[in-house]
């Protein structure tokens, strides 16, 4: 399926972010990572501020639905989550996710300053905490909104680990280990 103008923009906008940080994340830049002619992503995102928004946005949703492809479990045991971490980390680590990753850092840097999107990454977090309080509550697992959120912080930390952390990612085993610490919260 082919994307949507705004799609393509907000994916090139992602993309360069990742690839040139955000001193680099230009309306030129993304119209060229686009393959458009200079001025398409001014009808989107008209301000500096906007552009940030736009590729946080796009973000959010491809990561909540891989999260979602991961953690929309059936039951909640302890096999079964290290599984989905495991799975969610090596997916997220993909050179076809890799880049969301990198991006999302820099977005979250530069929201110190943007109350816009301070406001998506406390939106991005609540929708990920819930998710784990929805899955452990349907398998009749007990969740506070603090282990679910300690949960959220834990994956979240073993994915930037694995993708800017250090000169080379942990091994898988060792992936696995703290996937099974996170699993006990």
């Amino acid at each position: 399926m082919e994307l949507s103008r705004k799609g393509a923009l907000a994916a090139a906008a992602v993309t360069v972010l990742a690839e040139k940080g955000p001193r680099g994340l230009t309306h030129r830049a993304v119209d060229a990572a686009a393959g458009l002619k200079p001025g398409a992503v001014n009808y989107h995102a008209p301000s500096r501020t906007d552009l940030l928004t736009l590729a946080l946005r796009e973000v959010f949703v491809r990561d909540l639905a891989t999260a979602a492809k991961h953690f929309s479990l059936e039951e909640w045991s302890h096999e079964v989550v290290v599984d989905a971490v495991v799975g969610f980390v090596t997916d997220m680590c993909s050179e076809s996710n890799r880049a969301r990753v990198i991006a999302r850092h820099h977005l979250q840097g530069e929201s110190l300053t943007h109350p816009v999107l301070r406001e998506t990454f406390d939106e991005q977090l609540g929708a990920f905490v819930q998710m784990v309080r929805d899955g452990k509550a349907a398998a009749g697992v007990a969740s506070t909104p603090a282990t679910a959120e300690l949960f959220a912080l834990s994956v979240d930390g073993l994915l930037r680990r694995q993708v800017m952390i250090g000169n080379r990612p942990l091994r898988g085993e060792d992936v696995r280990e703290i996937a099974a610490i996170v699993a006990s919260q």
